[in-house]
């Protein structure tokens, strides 16, 4: 089993309102723009995964079409409870990356046109949306640039820089970070109080340090934390300080008998990218920039392959066979 294999902590404690949202920027700039009274019809959450930008859209969600009109929803009225629950058909969640064409875009303009069936607002959360098509980007322009009064759109990307510039000017941007270790720390506070859980504090920096700024990370770990607590035991720094000399010297048996010893691949992954970005600015040596590169893909796949170190082996065996500059 996995370090990552469980999700249960982390849906059972994704933030329900703007106050239990960690960033203390983003709640900041969310509660200002509610209690303004004038909600944009079109907003771009960026920042790195696992910051709270899904769970923070489905709380605009909520917010919007709360039945007891306040800047926090109620989490009690019928359209709270159906949104948290996933099932009211008047928020409608898209993923990009598989829902990417002019075709999808279409479709999605056509229905905007419709009224809400059962809500105040009709809101379209687009997960990824810097994966659309230019085709794609375009037509959704068309209805950012004059939205249905009933129809809000969260757009949530990882690559803001990806979008075209004029999607970009018609949404109110609200711009997460990886969270500090205090945010992550109150997070984690709050489920370890409500799960009567014991552990030492030594050990929560530990998980703070392993979640390197991610919410998501961060619960995971305190889950794997709560049924095995060993695995904080395990040597990152060493393994991939390790891991880089063997791969530098293109070492592939070495490499892998490493990648396959470690039970925490993606955090692995991470250690070494941090230590090759110091070899990188310290040395200024091109010629590991592609193995970056292989690296960085490989964490993109990771969540389309079965087997969860599949990617970074990948990655390192088509280093190793690039021919020799």
């Amino acid at each position: 089993m996995t370090l990552y294999h469980h999700m249960t902590l982390y849906l059972k404690y994704r933030p329900q309102t703007i106050e239990e949202i960690d960033i203390t920027s983003v709640r900041t700039t969310l509660s200002n723009i509610l209690k303004s009274g004038n909600i944009p019809h079109a907003f771009l959450f960026a920042g790195p995964r696992g910051t709270g930008k899904t769970s923070l859209a489905r709380i605009l969600a909520k917010t919007i079409n709360c039945e007891d009109h306040k800047v926090q929803p109620c989490n009690k009225c019928q359209n709270c409870i159906s949104i948290t629950n996933g099932n009211n058909i008047d928020v409608i969640e898209m993923d990009a990356a598989s829902n990417r064409g002019i075709d999808d875009i279409r479709l999605l303009r056509d229905a905007v046109k419709l009224s809400p069936a059962n809500s105040k607002a009709k809101i379209y959360i687009i997960d990824e949306c810097h994966m659309l098509t230019t085709e794609a980007s375009n037509a959704l322009l068309k209805t950012l640039e004059e939205p249905p009064v009933h129809v809000y759109f969260i757009l949530a990307t990882t690559n803001p820089e990806k979008l075209i510039e004029t999607i970009k000017s018609r949404a109110t941007l609200v711009q997460f970070t990886k969270a500090t270790s205090r945010e992550i720390k109150r997070s984690l506070e709050r489920i370890i109080k409500s799960e009567k859980l014991i552990i030492k504090s030594e050990d929560i920096d530990k998980i703070i340090k392993i979640a390197k700024g991610s919410f998501r990370d961060a619960v995971k770990a305190l889950e794997q934390y709560s049924s095995d607590s060993s695995f904080l035991n395990e040597d990152l720094e060493a393994d991939s300080s390790e891991l880089v000399l063997s791969i530098i010297k293109k070492d592939i048996v070495k490499s892998l008998e490493i990648i396959k010893k470690s039970t925490n691949i993606e955090n692995l992954t991470d250690e070494l990218l941090d230590k090759l970005h110091q070899i990188l600015i310290e040395t200024q040596d091109n010629s590991i920039i592609p193995l970056i590169e292989f690296i960085l893909t490989s964490k993109e796949m990771v969540k389309y392959s079965p087997i969860e170190e599949l990617p970074l082996e990948v990655a390192l065996i088509k280093w190793v066979k690039l021919p020799q500059a």
